[in-house]
Formats: C-alpha cells, structure tokens, sequence
C-alpha cells in the first residue's frame, strides 16, 4: 500500500481517472487517516455521504477538495489507486 501526501495536483488527475469522492477508509485513526478515491455517481453522493456516516467515515467530493486543498489541507495521507 503506497501512502502520498493530498495535494491539488492528485486531486485533479483522480477527477481526470473517474474518481468523484475522496473518504477515509473504514477503521482509519481519526487523528491520521487514510483517505481513498471512490467513483460514485453525482445523484447518488447525498446517500451515499449519509452512509457513510454511520461508519464514522468522512466524505468529500473531490470538486470541492480541489477548491479548498490549498487553504485546508488535509491531515493523513492518501492510499494511492492501483
């Protein structure tokens, strides 16, 4: 598993691969996650962000992350897609 930090450059080219949602993975450190790239289609987010509540997992969608990474960067790394 490659670990890489988040940054607006990889946020960019997931959304270029597919991907519309980073989410720390089930069972990460709250204080260090590990965040992964999911494809989940746009009309599905709303539930699909709702689900993952119940697992204490956050959920972004990247469109957003892109526009703020810079002034809120996130804390943990990023387990890079196969």
């Amino acid at each position: 598993m490659e670990l890489a930090n988040i940054t607006k450059e990889r946020l960019v080219e997931a959304q270029k691969n597919g991907y519309t949602a980073i989410i720390t993975k089930y069972n990460s450190n709250p204080l260090d996650p590990i965040w992964i790239f999911e494809k989940v289609k746009k009309d599905q987010f709303f539930q699909f962000s709702e689900d993952l509540q119940n697992t204490y997992q956050l959920c972004y969608p990247i469109s957003d992350a892109i526009e703020t990474v810079e002034e809120y960067p996130f804390i943990g790394k990023l387990k890079l897609p196969d």
